[in-house]
């Protein structure tokens, strides 16, 4: 539930902001500085309390699209939650020097604002191939708009070359997930990999053991355990 909140809440201040921007222009920086402030906490809480849990400090999996294997998994380690806590601190940042300087649409800005930085923590939790893809892609378009409207000189060109140059990586990086289904599906019957099925045991030296015998692709290699 946690993890799930780290995401939800940019969004949530985001779509208020946007909502009550109409009435008040306070209402967007308000409600995005608070939201960013409260994922702050909450990665704060749960880097503390789930310090020495287990694998991770924190995992929420349920199936997404069961067809075809692909699953809503999100996890957190040490790593992924310090990067998180870093996205919350410029978030902070970014809704504080942005104060004075947006006077226009500002709740649109606060909107596109708040869903990048939710796809950001998206990235850093999604332990699925797939929904690392679908944050990766959330964070585009309203990036899009942050440079196209509220950018500087030659603002327009800058947001349609980020944009191009954005989905020829993206597209790259989905035809490398399709390669990775169609192998890993064939031997796992799932069709997005994940830590547990890529990482043949958590302990090192029962992983060399069991490599010995039986060495696992160089795709699915984990670094410390081949």
């Amino acid at each position: 539930m946690t993890l799930i909140l780290l995401i939800a809440i940019p969004i949530v201040a985001g779509l208020l902001g946007w909502w009550l921007g109409r009435r008040n222009g306070a209402w967007p920086r308000r409600l995005a500085l608070a939201g960013m402030a409260a994922q702050f906490v909450l990665a704060c809480t749960l880097l503390v309390r789930g310090h020495g849990a287990g694998l991770w400090l924190a995992e929420v999996s349920a199936p997404w699209v069961p067809q075809l294997g692909i699953g809503f998994h999100l996890a957190a380690d040490g790593i992924s939650v310090l990067l998180v806590l870093l996205t919350a601190f410029l978030g902070v940042l970014s809704v504080a020097c942005s104060w004075s300087e947006i006077k226009e649409r500002v709740g649109f800005f606060h909107l596109n604002l708040m869903l990048v930085l939710a796809g950001v923590t998206g990235v850093f939790l999604a332990v699925d191939l797939f929904l690392f893809y679908f944050f990766w892609e959330l964070m585009l378009v309203p990036m899009y708009f942050l440079i196209n409207i509220w950018g500087h000189e030659r603002r327009h060109y800058a947001a349609v070359k980020f944009f191009i140059f954005t989905q020829l990586g993206g597209l790259l990086m989905l035809l490398a997930i399709l390669g990775l289904y169609f192998v890993h599906g064939r031997s796992t019957a799932s069709a997005s990999p994940s830590w547990s099925s890529c990482r043949p045991c958590r302990s090192t030296r029962g992983c060399r053991t069991r490599t010995r015998r039986r060495r696992p692709p160089a795709a699915w290699c984990w670094p410390g355990c081949c």
